[in-house]
C-alpha cells in the first residue's frame, strides 16, 4: 500500500510505503489521515492531505518513485545562556 502525502498549496506530492511510515512514526496510535509532518517546501502542515492507494501493476512496471528511509539522524540543539 502506498501513502500519498500532497501539499495543496505548492502541489508537491510524495509517495511512501505504508510499512516504512509505520516504522518511522513513533506513535503507534497516530491517525492515518493526519500528516505526521508538514510540507518540506512550504514549511506548513495546513494544506497537507494524506490518502492511500494500491499501485497497479502497470504503474510498478513503468517505475513509481517512492521515498524510503535511509537512516535516522540525531542532532544536538544548542542555545546560548548568560552566566
Amino acid at each position: 500500500m502506498i501513502i500519498v502525502m500532497r501539499c495543496n498549496h505548492c502541489r508537491r506530492q510524495v509517495n511512501y510505503w505504508a510499512s516504512d511510515l509505520a516504522q518511522v512514526i513513533e506513535d503507534p496510535f497516530h491517525e492515518a489521515h493526519i500528516p505526521p509532518w508538514g510540507c518540506a517546501k512550504c514549511r506548513t502542515s495546513e494544506y497537507m492531505v494524506m490518502r492511500w492507494r494500491v499501485p497497479s501493476a502497470l504503474e510498478l512496471s513503468k517505475g513509481l518513485t517512492v521515498r524510503r528511509p535511509v537512516r535516522k539522524v540525531t542532532k544536538w540543539i544548542w542555545k546560548d545562556e548568560r552566566i
